[in-house]
């Protein structure tokens, strides 16, 4: 067993698919399948269930995912504490945040949390709450940023990773104006409201599901839908129907009138901006930077 056969093995866990986690990997379907089972071979267990439909990780194959994120996790900090004490480190923050957050909030607390010296050579990484996911429990980005509720607590249990909120934002139901600049869509009114929704990776898709749950679903049915809050945002811009948008990624068009409210402000979903690091040791860089984090208040979003 080894680094490259557990990181094969995690994104077969992922991805529940062996050709797209072998397109992944950048190998070809048959070489991937054949290091999968040369990693059975060496745990002397099966790992995975495969059926022509579906797979599925086996009580085994569970047990090994949760050691092999933490294993591949801790060869990657090992691998960069090496490099800092032999000289070779640069000072440098490899950061993932989901694509609401990484063009407005991201560069603007970044700003207020740090100058240049302390956050050196900037690595962000944009992308779903899904990829982002992967990319901090593998140990190749050492923050990740997103929305409170983006994903279920398992994902980032408390006895492997630190999360800290840093700041406050809302999900605001916004569309097109008439010409009159009168929103085209109103919730509260008789009509069933045209809805752009979020895709299954977005974890603005399940922030929304559980508010709704717990406050009541407003009268929509679901036209299209998109992991891009910012395609979203265009969307709703050119009269497709209503959006529930960041109000960080959305406060200039409100402010120009290209998009409007669809609700009243009691229909805004508040919603926590969270910043999430491994418990293990970082670099002397990134631990900096971390305390940066913990000494500065929250901010607002918008």
């Amino acid at each position: 067993m080894n680094i490259e056969q557990l990181e094969d093995f995690l994104e077969l866990a992922r991805e529940l698919n062996f050709s797209r986690a072998a397109a992944r990997r950048n190998v070809t379907q048959p070489a991937f399948s054949r290091r999968i089972a040369a990693l059975e071979a060496s745990m002397q267990a099966q790992l995975i269930t495969r059926t022509t439909r579906s797979v599925s990780l086996t009580p085994a194959g569970l047990v090994l995912r949760n050691r092999a994120e933490t294993l591949v996790r801790l060869m990657a900090q090992t691998r960069q504490e090496v490099l800092e004490a032999a000289g070779r480190e640069r000072r440098s923050l490899n950061l993932a945040a989901t694509h609401a957050l990484s063009y407005t909030f991201v560069p603007r607390w970044l700003m207020q949390v740090a100058g240049p010296s302390e956050i050196g050579t900037l690595n962000m990484v944009s992308d779903t709450t899904r990829q982002c996911l992967n990319l901090v429990r593998a140990g190749e980005v050492s923050f990740f940023i997103c929305h409170a509720g983006a994903m279920p607590p398992e994902e980032l249990p408390e006895r492997q990773f630190l999360g800290r909120q840093i700041g406050s934002d809302s999900l605001v139901p916004l569309c097109g104006p008439d010409d009159s600049g009168a929103p085209l869509w109103r919730l509260h009114g008789p009509e069933t409201v045209p809805l752009i929704a979020y895709g299954e990776a977005s974890g603005l898709r399940e922030i929304l599901e559980r508010y709704w749950i717990e406050n009541g679903r407003p009268n929509t049915s679901e036209v299209m839908s998109s992991v891009l809050a910012s395609t979203n945002l265009e969307m709703a811009k050119a009269g497709q129907g209503v959006a529930y948008l960041p109000r960080s990624l959305a406060d200039s068009d409100i402010g120009n009138g290209t998009l409007v409210r669809a609700g009243k402000q009691s229909d805004e979903v508040p919603v926590r901006v969270m910043i999430f690091r491994p418990r293990a040791r970082l670099s002397q860089h990134c631990e900096a930077f971390w305390e940066q984090v913990e000494t500065h208040s929250t901010i607002d979003a918008t």
